[in-house]
């Protein structure tokens, strides 16, 4: 990837995302695949094809609320 910037509704390989410092966090009770970088958690849906589609990028502390 040129940049570390990553844009909604784009999708990107799971060593892209992790390539730019975003680390996977264990959800349970969430389908969705979670990676958290800095104060910001950003949600992914998991593809068939090993692709992760970026779909909402929100505040840590709204996560956790």
């Amino acid at each position: 990837m040129k940049n570390s910037m990553l844009e909604l509704n784009k999708t990107y390989s799971e060593s892209q995302v992790e390539s730019i410092g975003l680390v996977p966090k264990k959800t349970e009770k969430i389908s969705s695949r979670i990676f958290i970088k800095n104060d910001k958690v950003y949600f992914f849906e998991d593809l068939k094809n090993n692709k992760l589609r970026l779909f909402s990028i929100i505040n840590e502390r709204s996560f956790f609320l």
